[in-house]
Parts: structure tokens; C-alpha cells; sequence
């Protein structure tokens, strides 16, 4: 009967670990742009679909749908959770703008476009909150 409890606790114990890695729920994601020569924005879409913005532009949408906000939030986690880093592209003027995405309490930034796989999610969360259907 130890053994059952054991390796019951066991199992427990790597199911939990292997669950962390994934998206089980929503997170708000937050984007927008910071320094160079551009006012900074921010945009954050919800896990309810409400989009809240500081800054320019300010775009009529204030709504996405649920299945749109947690399809987002899960992308981004996973792209995150694939290794997904912040950046400064070697080159890239001063005078240029840094995007950056944060969900979970992480942020990525990334300052030029020498990160392809940044720059494609950073657009779809600019679609998706600017003009995008959803």
C-alpha cells in the first residue's frame, strides 16, 4: 500500500510539473511600443475580450471575443514559453522604436527586426486589437 501512495504522489508530482509549462487559462496580454522617436503606446487585451489603450493610436474597437483573447493569450504564452527573448538587433538606430509584449508577468522586447518569430506575433496582437476581426 506505500508503494501506491508513493508513486500516486509521484505521478501527482510530474503531471504538476508538466502542466506548468503549458497555457491552462487566459492571461491579460499587454504590447505596444517604447522609446525612439514615436509617442509609446500600450494596448491589453483581456482574458474577456475588452481592449483597454494608453497612449496613440486610439482606435474605435474596444472588443474582441473571448475565443480571440484566450487564442491569443495562449500563443503568446507559448511563444514565451518556446524560448522567445528580448532582444537589441545589432544596426538598429537609436532612434527607432522598441516593441514588447508581456504576459504572466513576463516581458519580451525587442529593439529592430531581427526576430522574425517576435515581430509576426507582435503584428497578430496589433491586428487582432486594431483592426482586425474577432
Amino acid at each position: 500500500m506505500c508503494r501506491l501512495a508513493a508513486l500516486v504522489a509521484i505521478a501527482a508530482t510530474v503531471a504538476a510539473c508538466g502542466a506548468s509549462r503549458a497555457p491552462t487559462r487566459a492571461e491579460p496580454v499587454v504590447f505596444g511600443v517604447s522609446g525612439g522617436n514615436l509617442a509609446p503606446f500600450r494596448a491589453t487585451i483581456e482574458p474577456s475580450g475588452q481592449l483597454e489603450y494608453t497612449g496613440l493610436p486610439k482606435p474605435r474597437r474596444t472588443h474582441v471575443s473571448r475565443a480571440k483573447a484566450a487564442s491569443l493569450s495562449r500563443l503568446v504564452q507559448a511563444a514565451f514559453a518556446g524560448g522567445l527573448k528580448s532582444r537589441r538587433c545589432p544596426g538598429t538606430n537609436p532612434d527607432i522604436v522598441s516593441g514588447f509584449i508581456r504576459v504572466s508577468g513576463r516581458t519580451v522586447t525587442v529593439h529592430g527586426s531581427c526576430e522574425p518569430g517576435f515581430t509576426k506575433l507582435w503584428d497578430e496582437l496589433a491586428h487582432a486589437a486594431f483592426v482586425g476581426r474577432g
